[in-house]
């Protein structure tokens, strides 16, 4: 296992090397100059990235270190609500299509996924816009919360920020910041949601194939008892690793959906950098979110081998 550990570590720091070293190369066809040295100005470079200098943003003036750390949060928060939601729904969804396999349950279920999978998401986004915020007034158009209210940015995270405050309208204001929330959530949640429900009925329908299931039903559990206690207990953890890497595609995803509804996040100020045409901004947010999606997903996988024995049992098996 420590053998796995270690080589695990050692190719995710030499993928973050070459993303460094892709981000430099970049950089490097800028210079006008070509006296700099190739591979010395990449060490400048890379002493300059651990010692926390992602350079200064030639829009505002400020190192963008600082609007990585400004903005970042408000992005994380987004992303941790859309997973949220798509494991609250993903995972009953791909249970019941597993238990109602082949039945209307399970053909619905799995047109959905491919509808949820194909609809583009700033087309979904103003959709709902314009239906739940112009048309019904239910929820807030833009932004992560009301201008009534003044929350001192403390995580960054405003459904947390507005709990932390000592202001009397601390709930009122917990509550707008959720309010401010959900539609972007919901639009961020559509695509991993359809893969949380394909991966859990494929892990739950190869679970259901074992000896132990067909034993726990002859001894009288309830279907739903034997479900909960073994099935999704065993087929979860085979789905971990591919789970873990839809926060990959859900960070990214949070690009266009922080446009559609104005969220202060990465992703706007990435693309408003774009539009500035400023350099020092795209380099950083870009190594930013690539760099936090691939150790999010080593993370993650290391974390299903530590709890999903048979993984571990191969890992075992091929050092042996």
């Amino acid at each position: 296992m420590l053998l796995y550990l270690l080589r695990r570590l050692t190719l995710l720091l030499s993928t973050l090397i070459m993303l460094t070293l892709i981000a430099y190369a970049l950089e490097f066809q800028l210079i006008s100059d070509d006296s700099p040295d190739f591979f010395m100005g990449y060490m400048v470079f890379l002493n300059q990235l651990l010692a926390g200098d992602f350079g200064i943003s030639s829009a505002s003036g400020l190192p963008v270190l600082g609007a990585i750390s400004q903005y970042f949060p408000a992005t994380l928060e987004l992303c941790l609500a859309a997973f949220i939601v798509s494991l609250l729904v993903g995972i009953p969804a791909g249970t019941l299509a597993a238990l109602r396999l082949g039945r209307w349950q399970d053909t619905v279920i799995l047109t959905g996924t491919l509808i949820g999978y194909s609809v583009p998401v700033f087309w979904l986004g103003m959709l709902l816009v314009m239906f739940f915020s112009l048309n019904l007034g239910w929820l807030p158009v833009s932004g992560q919360l009301s201008l009534l209210y003044d929350i001192k940015p403390v995580t960054g995270i405003m459904t947390i920020d507005t709990l932390l405050t000592d202001n009397p309208y601390r709930w009122p204001a917990f509550l707008d910041a959720l309010r401010h929330l959900i539609l972007p959530a919901l639009v961020l949640a559509i695509v991993p949601t359809t893969e949380v429900i394909r991966q859990i009925r494929s892990a739950l329908l190869e679970v259901l194939k074992h000896d132990y299931i067909r034993a726990a039903l002859t001894k009288g559990l309830s279907d739903s008892n034997v479900i909960l206690r073994h099935g999704l207990r065993n087929a979860f953890p085979m789905a971990i690793p591919t789970l873990g890497l839809q926060f990959g595609t859900v960070l990214t995803s949070a690009i266009m959906t922080e446009i559609v509804f104005d969220w202060p996040g990465l992703g706007r100020w990435l693309i408003t950098s774009i539009a500035l045409q400023d350099y020092a901004a795209i380099k950083g947010g870009t190594l930013a979110i690539a760099t936090f999606t691939i150790v999010a997903s080593a993370a993650v996988e290391v974390v299903s081998t530590l709890i999903y024995p048979a993984r571990r049992k191969a890992i075992y098996a091929k050092q042996g």
